[in-house]
């Protein structure tokens, strides 16, 4: 894009801040806010990660909350 910039966060640096949380679920927002991006920029990669079977979500009435899966456990353990 010109005259912008192109951010990227890898997969692993979204699923560990789930793993560092204190809290075992976070909500969009959350994770948004701690990747920099707005929660329409951060709620496709939450999905593909969701698609990938490295987390979950539910919604509770119009705002999903998002964890890890065990799939996404082990994805950590074995990339860290």
């Amino acid at each position: 894009m010109p005259g912008g910039r192109e951010e990227t966060v890898e997969d692993i640096e979204i699923l560990m801040l789930f793993s560092k949380s204190d809290d075992p679920a976070l909500f969009t927002g959350e994770v948004a806010d701690e990747i920099g991006f707005s929660n329409q920029g951060t709620l496709p990669r939450l999905r593909e990660l969701e698609e990938k079977g490295l987390l979950e979500t539910k919604s509770g009435g119009r705002v999903p909350i998002w964890w890890l899966s065990d799939e996404g456990h082990e994805y950590l353990d074995q990339n860290l």
